[in-house]
């Protein structure tokens, strides 16, 4: 298995599938694990989370990676939304 993780900045209250209320704008860190499955051919199987601390604990959020760029789309987009 392989262990990956980026930084990523939202500037707005963002929401993933899942969730049931907007998360406050912050930087995340983003766990991807990527784990070789046991068949004939090359297929593999990937996790993402992203990591949200609060006081006294920290949560890994499972999300998809398509629904965690989509959301840093939507976050980009209103950024450039408001810089006009």
């Amino acid at each position: 298995m392989t262990s990956n993780s980026r930084t990523i900045t939202f500037h707005s209250s963002f929401m993933l599938p899942g969730m049931l209320e907007p998360h406050p704008p912050g930087t995340f860190e983003v766990l991807v694990d990527e784990e070789q499955l046991d068949v004939m051919w090359d297929a593999r199987r990937s996790s993402t989370r992203i990591m949200f601390v609060y006081p006294g604990r920290v949560e890994a959020f499972p999300v998809s990676a398509m629904d965690l760029e989509q959301a840093i789309s939507q976050d980009q987009q209103s950024q450039d939304n408001n810089a006009d």
